[in-house]
């Protein structure tokens, strides 16, 4: 997928992160602390924080993407 293609995909910064959140969740969610497997969505904050030891994970976390602090759209 090339530059515009991709902008014509995802319009929004909102539109992008909603698609990474699907694909996140397909995939599945395992904590970085303690391989927790059991995770909640706070949608405030869009991260996901583990019903056992309340750590966060972000959409980017474990991705190439992780410590960037660009928008999703440029991310992606």
């Amino acid at each position: 997928m090339n530059l515009f293609t991709f902008s014509a995909h995802f319009g929004d910064e909102n539109a992008c992160r909603q698609h990474l959140k699907e694909e996140r969740d397909k995939i599945g969610v395992v904590g970085q602390l303690f391989s927790c497997k059991n995770h909640y969505w706070i949608k405030s904050r869009w991260n996901y924080e583990c019903k056992s030891c309340r750590s966060r994970t972000s959409l980017c976390s474990g991705t190439i993407m992780q410590g960037s602090n660009l928008s999703f759209l440029t991310k992606l």
